[in-house]
C-alpha cells in the first residue's frame, strides 16, 4: 500500500449568511471542507441556523471543520458591544447566544473549533490530521467585533498556544504579511532559525477568469508545487466575499481547493 494518500481540502471563509448557490458554489466532492469564520453578518439565531443547515447538508465531504469569525457575535462568550463608542451596539440575548453556541458545538456533522485542537480522520484514506482552529483576530480599535485581541498585549500568548505538531491551522486572521491583504495562497519556506523566512513561492490561480476550479496543487505531480514537510507551510486566504457593499452589489470569490499528499496512518 502507498505511504501517502492524496486528499482534497476545500477552503472557504467569510460567507456572511450566504449558502452555496447564493453567489458561489462548492466543488461537488472533496475529503475535507474548511470554513474559516464569518458564517454570518452579526451572529443572530436565524443566521446561525441557516449556516448549520447548509453545512450539515454537505455530505460529499468526509470531514468538515468550522471556526467562528469576528462577525459571529453570539459565539463569543466575552463579547462586549460597548467596548468602542463608535462601534456596533448589537447585543444578542443570553438565550439566543446560548442556543447559537449549542447549534455549533453539538452538531455531529462537523467539528467546531474555538481556539482548540482536534485530531480528525479521513477514514476512506486512512489519514489522521491534527487541526488547530481559532476565531481570534486583531482589535482595530473602532468596531465592536467578536473574538478580538490586543496585538501588543495578547498576540504572542494566543498564537504560542498553537501546537508545534499541528498539521493544519485554521484561523480567522491571516499570518501577518502573508496573504493578509486579500484572497490568495503562498508557500513559505522556513530558514534554519526560528521565524526566519528563506523564500516564498507565489500561487497562480488557474480558476481566475475561467470556469476551472481554483486549485492549489501541493502534490509532486507534473503540475504540482509540492510541499516539503516541516520546512514549508502553505498559507491560504479563502475569503468568499469579495465585495459586500457599494455600486454593483455583492461580489464573490471561488473557494480555494488544496490538493495535498499526506502520510497514511501507521496503524493501518
Amino acid at each position: 500500500m502507498p505511504d501517502t494518500e492524496k486528499i482534497r481540502i476545500v477552503c472557504i471563509s467569510d460567507t456572511h449568511n450566504k449558502a452555496p448557490g447564493e453567489g458561489y458554489t462548492l466543488p461537488p466532492t472533496g475529503d475535507i471542507l474548511i470554513h474559516a469564520g464569518d458564517l454570518t453578518n452579526q451572529g443572530s439565531l436565524p443566521e446561525i441556523q441557516k449556516a448549520v443547515t447548509w453545512l450539515s447538508r454537505q455530505t460529499s465531504f468526509s470531514t468538515k471543520i468550522v471556526i467562528a469569525g469576528n462577525h459571529d457575535l453570539s459565539l463569543d462568550r466575552q463579547y462586549n458591544p460597548f467596548k468602542h463608542a463608535s462601534g456596533w451596539k448589537v447585543q444578542p440575548s443570553p438565550g439566543e447566544a446560548l442556543e447559537c453556541r449549542r447549534l455549533l458545538t453539538e452538531n455531529d456533522s462537523f467539528t467546531y473549533l474555538q481556539h482548540t485542537t482536534q485530531t480528525i480522520q479521513v477514514p476512506e484514506k486512512e489519514i489522521s490530521l491534527k487541526v488547530f482552529g481559532s476565531p481570534f483576530s486583531p482589535d482595530g480599535g473602532r468596531q465592536n467585533w467578536a473574538f478580538q485581541y490586543d496585538v501588543e498585549r495578547e498576540a504572542a500568548r494566543l498564537w504560542s498556544e498553537i501546537p508545534d505538531d499541528a498539521d493544519i491551522v485554521v484561523s480567522h486572521t491571516p499570518a501577518k504579511g502573508v496573504c493578509d491583504a486579500r484572497r490568495g495562497a503562498k508557500v513559505v519556506r522556513w530558514g534554519e532559525k526560528e521565524g526566519e523566512v528563506e523564500g516564498v513561492r507565489e500561487w497562480e490561480d488557474p480558476g481566475r477568469g475561467s470556469n476551472k476550479l481554483s486549485v492549489l496543487d501541493l502534490t509532486r505531480g507534473r503540475r504540482g508545487m509540492g510541499l516539503e514537510g516541516r520546512r514549508e507551510t502553505a498559507v491560504v486566504n479563502a475569503s468568499v466575499m469579495a465585495k459586500s457593499f457599494g455600486r454593483g452589489g455583492m461580489e464573490f470569490n471561488k473557494p480555494i481547493v488544496v490538493d495535498l499528499a499526506v502520510p497514511c496512518r501507521q496503524d493501518r
